[in-house]
């Protein structure tokens, strides 16, 4: 299945936050306007208030639940609390405490309040609301559409997985920068194919000549999109393949070395038993063998980088 896209362009970090809360993502056509409350909710207040009273008591015991400025905090306010019951209580048992549980009785409805200020839209909901239009979700498209998404999102991931591409021999194809954009611009274009069908499909009064003729030339331009948009696929699936293809060859130069590395072992071996001739007709024959691999290696990543080069052509040009 098709995996969300992100405009290549949005930062690290936040990528890192929309990937983690796919749930607070909305499609392009809903509107990504603020709720009124902040996206708090009845069951917000309810938590809040049931809450409260314990966050203003135990709040190291409520803070150590949650992780590292919050379980700090959390310690130091439980500091607080004790160090204010205990002066409370300097002044006498019975009115020193009384007048601690006041205080604590005053201070629950600001810990209420603040309590419900961190309910509501998290910054991940936030985030998504700015960013609407620079992110993707396959559920968004028709199976076709996405489909095509999966097939390109395929092709980019074995490249950049490859092992050629790990080990920088396919560096002059920026791929962590061309893929990515690459996949990005599938997916804008398939949202918008798709936008426009839909849109194309519920035009009314189609039987009218002037309105049918406009209707045909928009659906050869749709066709014709359609048919630009996979062919770039099949291009990022062709660069797939012959990456695989290098991978292969490259695991064969790797085999080759390794069996060359007991050369002279072998011939060593050969020489204790047979004539020194046929020893050193056994050795040539086995360094041909890797000098064929080698040079099957390189060709198999030229092609490799020509079929990245030719996803950016300004890189070709550059290179």
């Amino acid at each position: 299945m098709a995996e969300l896209v992100i405009d290549p362009e949005v930062p690290e970090r936040e990528r890192r936050l929309l990937l983690a809360d796919p749930e607070v993502l909305s499609s392009p056509g809903v509107s990504a306007r603020r709720p009124w409350s902040g996206g708090r909710t009845w069951r917000d207040a309810g938590v809040c208030l049931v809450h409260a009273p314990v966050w203003t008591l135990l709040p190291g015991l409520m803070g150590w639940f949650y992780g590292g400025r919050v379980r700090i905090a959390g310690l130091a306010l439980q500091s607080g609390v004790v160090a204010l019951a205990v002066a409370a209580d300097v002044t006498g048992l019975g009115l020193g405490l009384g007048m601690f549980f006041l205080m604590a009785g005053y201070a629950m409805p600001v810990t209420f309040g603040i309590l419900l200020w961190r309910c509501g839209e998290g910054p991940a909901a936030r985030l998504a609301r700015k960013l609407q239009g620079r992110y993707l979700r396959p559920e968004d498209l028709s199976e076709t559409a996405a489909g095509l998404l999966q097939r390109a999102q395929s092709a980019a991931a074995a490249v950049l997985e490859s092992k050629v591409n790990t080990m920088g021999l396919l560096d002059d194809v920026r791929n962590r920068v061309t893929l990515p954009d690459q996949v990005w611009e599938v997916a804008s274009t398939l949202a918008l194919l798709d936008t426009l069908r839909r849109e194309h499909e519920v035009v009314p009064d189609r039987q009218h000549q002037p309105i049918a003729e406009m209707l045909g030339a928009q659906a050869q331009a749709l066709s014709l999109a359609a048919e630009s948009v996979t062919r770039r696929v099949a291009a990022i699936e062709d660069y797939a393949a012959r990456v695989r293809g290098a991978d292969d060859a490259l695991e064969q130069w790797e085999t080759v070395q390794r069996l060359s590395a007991r050369s002279a072992t072998y011939q060593d071996l050969l020489a204790r038993t047979v004539r020194d001739e046929l020893a050193i007709n056994q050795i040539t024959e086995m360094t041909e063998e890797a000098r064929r691999v080698e040079e099957a290696l390189r060709a198999s990543v030229k092609r490799a980088r020509k079929a990245g080069l030719a996803l950016a052509p300004n890189l070709a040009e550059a290179s």
